[in-house]
């Protein structure tokens, strides 16, 4: 039999392929090594950002109630992931108010009290109005397009009676008005807002929670009706005008709120009843 011959190098022949991985990246250039690291930290972020968008939308979607517990093991079996992408999207959500961290405990999704549904409302009237005011003047002719083609998916929804559409077109209507507003720090917050504020929209935009169908329908006339003022506003370059719309459309969203609660309707669980004025 015919022995095998020793390789000449001094390596055997599996050891380029054990080398500790750190070894290889060593021998890598730059270039090389950016794009490893960018594809890394691209599946690191996809593994928060899945478990992050999963909880997102059954939070505003309110599929999690306010004041529910996050079961860390059941998200993990559910999405196929480690607890750590888990952990990491329940940071990114408490960071935005919509979820609740206690030491030692379960994270639970942030409760609907008055007091958090006061600042809500305090902090978007003021957010909105500037949004709304900096856009009419700063406003770009793509921008514009687009503020009016949500709008009209909007009336689209409100056409079909599809509640659940209706919510994500108003928040987008809203979300491209902050991004024309030229103001980083204000779009920012003013999604912050808008984001939480879905929540809220899922009782004021259903006519489930209204005394009759005739006042549901009128309220969304209403709104309509403001958003085109607003997109009218908006497109002559009128920020007083639009400024005053946007007012008179949060302080709209506040009366139809507090009829909700006078109206003792069943709240969802999490959504507590606590001496406040909205």
């Amino acid at each position: 039999m015919k022995s095998i011959p020793l390789p000449k190098s001094s390596e055997s022949p599996t050891s380029a392929k054990s080398k500790p991985i750190s070894n290889r990246q060593a021998s890598l250039d730059p270039a090389a090594k950016k794009l490893l690291k960018v594809k890394v930290d691209s599946v690191k972020v996809k593994g928060w950002r899945r478990v992050y968008d999963e909880l997102h939308s059954r939070i505003l979607s309110l599929e999690l109630p306010p004041g529910s517990s996050i079961d860390e093991a059941s998200i993990v079996k559910l999405l196929g992931v480690s607890r750590t992408p888990v952990r990491e999207a329940i940071i990114h959500l408490a960071a935005e108010g919509l979820v609740i961290q206690q030491p030692n405990r379960s994270a639970n999704v942030a409760p609907l009290d008055l007091a958090r549904i006061r600042d809500y409302l305090e902090g978007i009237d003021l957010i909105q109005r500037a949004a709304t005011r900096w856009t009419a003047i700063r406003r770009t002719e793509e921008g514009l397009v687009l503020i009016k083609r949500l709008a009209i998916d909007f009336e689209k929804a409100a056409k079909n009676r599809d509640s659940d559409r209706m919510v994500r077109a108003n928040h987008d209507f809203h979300m491209a008005i902050g991004a024309s507003c030229g103001n980083f720090h204000i779009s920012d917050a003013y999604g912050r807002l808008l984001s939480e504020g879905l929540r809220i929209a899922r009782f004021t935009l259903n006519g489930h929670y209204y005394r009759s169908q005739s006042d549901y329908y009128s309220f969304i006339e209403s709104i309509i009706s403001e958003h085109r003022e607003t997109v009218a506003a908006i497109e002559r370059r009128d920020a007083d005008a639009a400024e005053s719309v946007a007012a008179i459309h949060t302080d709209h969203t506040r009366s139809r709120f507090v009829e909700f609660l006078n109206d003792s309707l069943s709240l969802p669980s999490g959504v507590k009843s606590q001496s406040a004025t909205i």
